[in-house]
């Protein structure tokens, strides 16, 4: 069978590259450190196949179509485009795909009744481009990209996407024997764009958030609500969807907390998380 070799969990921002400078720095410069720690770890771990757990800004869907849930199927993602890579100031790069990869996992999941859709065109902006700017630089290894719906109701419930991770895990268990798989999620922790309290931090919804992933205890955050999470960690914290997504295939799995800045400058509360596989 294949093996997970490698997991993590990080928040993204645009502001993490497109404003370089902010007047705390010191915070900047302890999220980057983990964030490059992250990087380390995964290349030392030698993954042929990168899975991201992300959710969607509406580039490549909008509100007249939302899937819960997307797999891509492309030879390659533009993250960022040229018309990105200018405001984020980070380099414009094609990411590559794992076609076939892909192709098998969404056809596996069919099959287990998870009714997922499929793409063979996406183009990402910080939600991708951001994290892989720091871990994954050389751009060499494919990935295979899952997008979860976390920008308008009805989204799927946080312990669907548990259930998914776990399907994901049971996948990668029936693949090829000496295929190396890292897992990695994107989004959160708190935020709030364009809502009521619009970029107010709630460390403690963050810090809650930390603790369950340390105490291997995922399960727990699989058991959130959608009204738990838009109370406590606003509505850009429904984006915890896909750290779940990476926990449900790591059941009782611990992480080591790399880093958290409540960073007013980029809106959110900002963590990296590395997961003990």
């Amino acid at each position: 069978m294949a093996t997970v070799v490698a997991a993590g969990v990080t928040s993204h921002a645009p502001n993490i590259t497109a404003r370089p400078t902010i007047p705390d720095m010191g915070q900047r410069a302890r999220f980057v450190a983990g964030l490059e720690e992250l990087g380390r770890r995964l290349a030392a771990a030698r993954p042929d196949v990168v899975v991201f757990f992300v959710n969607d800004h509406v580039q490549n869907f909008f509100y007249d179509n939302l899937p819960a849930f997307c797999v891509g199927v492309g030879d390659g993602y533009w993250a960022p485009s040229r018309g990105g890579a200018e405001f984020l100031k980070i380099p414009a790069r094609r990411l590559p795909g794992a076609v076939e990869w892909g192709k098998a996992l969404h056809a596996a999941g069919l099959a287990a009744d998870f009714d997922l859709a499929v793409s063979h065109e996406l183009e990402f902006w910080d939600d991708v481009s951001v994290p892989l700017h720091f871990l994954l630089p050389e751009a060499t290894v494919p990935i295979v990209p899952i997008l979860t719906n976390c920008v308008a109701p009805p989204l799927p419930t946080p312990r669907r996407c548990y259930e998914l991770g776990g399907f994901l895990r049971a996948f990668i268990e029936r693949r090829p024997a000496g295929e190396r798989i890292a897992l990695v999620g994107s989004g959160g922790i708190s935020h709030r764009i364009g809502t009521p309290g619009h970029g107010t931090i709630s460390s403690d919804f963050d810090l809650m958030v930390l603790r369950s992933i340390e105490q291997g205890q995922g399960h727990t955050l699989a058991g959130l609500t959608y009204d738990q999470i838009e109370r406590d960690g606003g509505n850009g914290g429904q984006e915890i969807r896909s750290w779940i997504a990476v926990l449900g295939a790591l059941p009782g799995h611990k992480g080591e907390v790399l880093n958290y800045e409540p960073v007013p400058d980029w809106l959110i509360g900002a963590g990296t998380v590395w997961m003990h596989v």
